[in-house]
Parts: C-alpha cells; sequence; structure tokens
C-alpha cells in the first residue's frame, strides 16, 4: 500500500462530510408541503448503501494488495495521473455544490415533487439536466482513479453509476409526469442528462 490510498483516504472523507451534511439538511425542500410525498421509490437507501460498500471493498481490496495498478511509471503517475485524478474530484466537487445552489429551495435528495415546484433551466441546468449527479459521479471517477488500481476503479464505478442512473430514470419520470409538455420542451432544450454535447 503506497501514498495512492493515503490520497483517496484524504479526498473521501471532506466528500464523505459533505454528503452526509447535504442529506441531512436537503432530505426535504424548504418549500414542500405536508401533501408532498416522496416519489424515491428507496433510491436514497440504496445509493447510501451501494456507495458505503463500494467504498469498503475497494479500500479492503486494496489494503490487501489485490488487483494490478493502473500506471506503474512513478513519473507519470505523480506529474500526470494524481493531478488529472484530482482535478476530477475538485470539478465534481465544484459542479455538486453550484447545481445544489442553484436549484436553490427545489433541491432535495429524495424525488419530492411540490405542487408549486418549478422547473430551473438557467445555469448547469441550462446545459445538463442532472448536473448534481454529473458533479458525483465525477468526483466519484477521480476517486476511483486515485486509487491506481483496476479492481477497485471497476468496484467502485460500475455499482455506483448503476444506482445513479436508475434515480436518474425515475427523477425523468416524475418530472415528465409533473410537468408535462414543460418538461418536454425543457428536454428539447437540453437533450444532455449528463454531459454537455455528449450524453
Amino acid at each position: 500500500m503506497d501514498c495512492d490510498y493515503y490520497l483517496y483516504v484524504l479526498c473521501l472523507i471532506p466528500c464523505g462530510c459533505m454528503e452526509f451534511y447535504i442529506s441531512k439538511t436537503k432530505y426535504s425542500s424548504a418549500s414542500s408541503s405536508s401533501k408532498s410525498v416522496s416519489k424515491d421509490r428507496g433510491t436514497l437507501f440504496f445509493i447510501w448503501l451501494i456507495i458505503i460498500c463500494s467504498i469498503a471493498f475497494s479500500s479492503y481490496y486494496v489494503r490487501l494488495g489485490y488487483g494490478s495498478k493502473i500506471i506503474t511509471n512513478h513519473l507519470f503517475k505523480f506529474y500526470f495521473w494524481v493531478p488529472f485524478s484530482i482535478s476530477l474530484y475538485l470539478m465534481g466537487v465544484f459542479i455538486r455544490k453550484q447545481s445544489i445552489e442553484q436549484l436553490g429551495k427545489w433541491f432535495t435528495t429524495v424525488v419530492r415533487i411540490d405542487e408549486c415546484h418549478e422547473l430551473i433551466d438557467s445555469g448547469w441546468y441550462g446545459r445538463m439536466r442532472h448536473p448534481s449527479y454529473t458533479g458525483t459521479l465525477l468526483y466519484f471517477l477521480g476517486l476511483a482513479l486515485l486509487l491506481n488500481n483496476w479492481l477497485s476503479l471497476f468496484g467502485l464505478i460500475i455499482p455506483i453509476y448503476s444506482v445513479f442512473f436508475y434515480r436518474i430514470h425515475i427523477e425523468e419520470q416524475e418530472l415528465r409526469k409533473h410537468f408535462g409538455i414543460k418538461y418536454e420542451e425543457y428536454r428539447h432544450k437540453v437533450p444532455n442528462i449528463l454531459i454537455p454535447k455528449i450524453f
């Protein structure tokens, strides 16, 4: 076990604290009425379960020495791979934070749409429909690359990305149901879900 693991843990701790804080303070929006019902279908629980299990799996097996290194050249790793991974991580945190701020009182960690809910189509939401998830997936990619291990890369990315894509599918269904033609127009205006002009 070398400094890859320690850099990973150093980035993981503040990231975990941030998400825990968001989950505790943004479970429901400040404007949600008591009649507003969660349409989450239990995905918040599964997101946390998958994230914790994936992190535990990756950390445990990397510490035991399983899996092969992605980058073995030390110069390339320290002058390109590590800065690139940390840049992805920081960019993800930045996009996540800005997206939550731009959504304002309408942001929740559960799928919950109030009767007076507004559709935000400016800022990051004018470029992609789910930028807060883009930020999350981006910083998890940065963390996975930082471990510099093929086993941990797939152990983190596949389950975490899968559960978030399922969550996005549920959100899209509920937003289309609530906003109707207005959301279809928004989908036409902003066709990309996570990456501008790509996906």
